[in-house]
């Protein structure tokens, strides 16, 4: 868990580990205030005490069982209205690699989780500090559920509950970081296409009807994909009708 990954071009060159932290995504911000940092530098941990996803909603992990880390990208190529890309082939990437363990299909629940059949096992957090018409630093936290076998109440799932096996954490790590490389060229190669047609394609109840709560309401629909500001796309009532982060709950 501390050398770094032999086999990536630049991703996980420069490691940085630590026992415990806050959450691995507010430990590079602080680092990155102190000191450079190259692209592709990784700060993992065993285990955060406050650990972070989306919108500040809880991250929680038993200590030393998953893969906790955050990897830092540059990618000044980016337009601010892109880069929600980046989310996706994090996505693309930790999808690709847990599908070399996990037989049944993965899914990408939007944004940015990864579901096996109705319980998630791994989420994405992605944090942006940059200029106003470009990206500078992308902090992206990344969360996959390996070798925990308990979750209370909450509808989720691990490589080792999905197989029967314990796996190494760094072997998975390496494969996401190697798989992240593969998308992070094709999107600064501009494969834009490549990659939403991807994307629709492992997404989450994609063409299939279920119920949605929107403002407290429930109510039918089908998820058609996202549009080309990553929001998502519902046929509701035979009417397309588009939905930021947090604007829809996913019901059954």
């Amino acid at each position: 868990m501390h050398k770094f990954f032999a086999k990536t071009q630049f991703t996980g060159k420069n490691v940085i580990y630590l026992p415990q932290c806050h959450s691995t995504n507010t430990e590079m911000q602080t680092f990155l205030k102190k000191t450079t940092l190259n692209e592709g530098t990784v700060l993992l941990t065993d285990f955060q005490i406050k650990g972070r996803g989306q919108l500040n909603d809880k991250w929680i992990s038993q200590k030393g069982k998953n893969i906790l880390m955050s990897i830092l990208l540059n990618p000044t190529f980016l337009s601010v209205n892109k880069r929600f890309y980046l989310t996706i082939i994090l996505g693309l990437a930790t999808n690709e690699a847990l599908g070399l363990f996990i037989r049944q299909d993965l899914k990408i629940k939007w944004p940015n989780d990864v579901y096996a059949g109705d319980n998630k096992i791994a989420g994405i957090l992605i944090e942006a500090y940059g200029s106003k018409k470009s990206v500078d630093n992308m902090i992206i936290g990344v969360g996959v559920n390996i070798n925990q076998k308990e979750f209370g109440k909450l509808k989720a799932t691990s490589v080792l509950l999905e197989t029967g096996l314990y796996q190494h954490r760094d072997h998975i790590m390496e494969l996401i970081l190697l798989s992240l490389e593969k998308w992070y060229q094709k999107l600064k190669n501009k494969e834009y296409e490549e990659i939403i047609l991807k994307y629709h394609s492992l997404l989450f109840w994609r063409n299939e009807k279920h119920t949605f709560s929107i403002q407290g309401e429930l109510t039918e629909g089908k998820i058609k994909g996202i549009n080309d500001q990553g929001q998502l796309i519902v046929e509701i009532k035979g009417k397309e009708r588009i939905f930021n982060h947090k604007e829809l709950i996913f019901i059954k």
